[in-house]
């Protein structure tokens, strides 16, 4: 007997959020900080974008009862939207004023790394919440109204 999943739309757009901030740290390890500052810029504007959906179209649908409240989600939104403007600062310094030797450069990629830390780690436990949450709770009719044409082309 087979099971059949309900569609998977949420983790379909972190994965794809996931996999740009990956290219972008690949970026930074590999001390391509232009390369890392361009990916860096699209994934924060898919990320906003991506918000934005769910702060309007999806939170004020988030049934009474519910394991948690959207604003919990609305908060932590903010503060991936701050965190995320704050290490995009850092890199942008760094592009704009790359190191001039060997330990500089690595010293610039350790920091860089360090200071995306948060940001992944804020990330990591917000995607969890909305998979535990967000997508169980909401109906899949609108989820798939929401999420399903964005499905192959962006956040």
């Amino acid at each position: 007997m087979a099971t059949t999943h309900p569609p998977a739309y949420f983790e379909d757009q972190h994965e794809r959020l996931d996999a740009q901030l990956q290219a972008h740290l690949l970026d930074v390890v590999g001390a391509d900080f232009g390369a890392a500052l361009e990916r860096l810029q699209r994934w924060r504007a898919d990320l906003a974008r991506h918000i934005e959906i769910e702060n309007t179209r999806l939170l004020p649908h988030v049934p009474q009862g519910a394991r948690w409240a959207a604003r919990v989600y609305l908060l932590e939104h903010e503060r991936i939207a701050l965190l995320a403007d704050e290490y995009a600062q850092r890199v942008q310094a760094a592009a704009a004023h790359p190191p001039r030797d060997e330990a500089a450069r690595r010293r610039a990629v350790l920091q860089l790394l360090d200071s995306a830390h948060a940001l992944r780690h804020v990330l990591e436990h917000h995607h969890e919440r909305e998979h535990q949450g967000l997508a169980r709770e909401l109906p899949l009719d609108l989820q798939a109204a929401v999420w399903g044409g964005l499905r192959d082309g962006g956040a």
